[in-house]
């Protein structure tokens, strides 16, 4: 029987290795997606000043600015909820993640206008409906590549629907997502794929736009569209770099195969953003109520 998502463990797989490691390989911001680099400025030097940048725009596009109450689906370490409260005056900030390590992380900062849930997004239950939502690279995990692609539709829809009535009338969700884009027909290309889709990622599927388009019909207006393949692109680039220089320490704190692992999927990550083989769009999704 296919499964409608992909397994806990196998999530847990990437996620759940240890914070140490991740603060290593990310730097101090902890921040697992691309940053946002102005002309000039450079990719290693300035790269936790791009991760600060990226969160601010997300704030401004969800018009977060002193919001009451902000969700952030799929939170990781909590650097966007910590962010939004500390700079943009949300009053709450609260996240879901199914990772225990990264919610004993957010809760360790002692914010108290930070709260985090583990647990999957359609277990998450509100009394008030938020001002805000976001979502950095989660969406990816949260679809089985196994089903079909109206099922694929379906479960996106049904996402979107649960979002759709936590959130306020004409309050915006503000979506950072790889889509699938040209695909070679390369041997290695497609070995490198299987790897990403087999074993560091089991099972999840990278969405492809129109399946997006197709689930938020009737929920939400599409009224911000950005392509930051570059962004991403840049930053895995990073992450390598920093991985490199600090690689005998990387294997200390974890081992040789989950160093090899995370060097492989990066690299593939770095050129399949910088050929096009994936994108990464900013959306920002406004709620529709009829």
């Amino acid at each position: 029987m296919t499964t409608a998502s992909p397994t806990v463990e196998a999530i847990r797989h990437h996620y759940e290795v240890g914070t140490e490691f991740y603060r290593l390989l990310l730097g101090p911001a902890l921040q697992y997606s691309g940053g946002c680099w102005l002309e000039g400025e450079d990719d290693v030097r300035d790269h936790e000043t791009a991760q600060a940048r990226k969160l601010d725009v997300f704030a401004e596009l969800m018009r977060a600015e002193n919001a009451e109450r902000v969700l952030d689906v799929g939170c990781g370490w909590g650097s966007a909820l910590q962010r939004f409260v500390d700079h943009h005056g949300v009053q709450k900030g609260v996240g879901v993640t199914l990772s225990r390590t990264q919610a004993d992380w957010i809760n360790g900062l002692g914010n108290p206008r930070i709260e985090v849930h583990v647990e999957s997004w359609e277990d998450h239950q509100t009394d008030e409906p938020y001002d805000a939502m976001f979502c950095s690279n989660a969406l990816e995990h949260f679809v089985s590549s196994k089903l079909a692609p109206s099922e694929r539709v379906s479960r996106y829809r049904k996402l979107f629907r649960h979002l759709h009535g936590m959130l306020k009338p004409q309050g915006v969700f503000a979506l950072h997502v790889m889509t699938t884009g040209y695909m070679p027909r390369d041997r290695q290309v497609l070995d490198d794929m299987r790897f990403l889709l087999r074993e560091e990622f089991a099972d999840c599927h990278v969405p492809y736009l129109h399946e997006l388009a197709a689930a938020t019909q009737g929920l939400f207006e599409v009224t911000d569209l950005y392509q930051d393949a570059s962004w991403f692109g840049r930053a895995c680039r990073v992450w390598l770099e920093y991985l490199a220089e600090r690689r005998d320490e990387a294997v200390a704190l974890e081992s040789e195969e989950i160093v090899q692992r995370f060097e492989r999927y990066l690299d593939i990550f770095a050129y399949s953003f910088e050929k096009g083989y994936f994108n990464n769009y900013r959306l920002g999704l406004t709620r529709i109520d009829r």
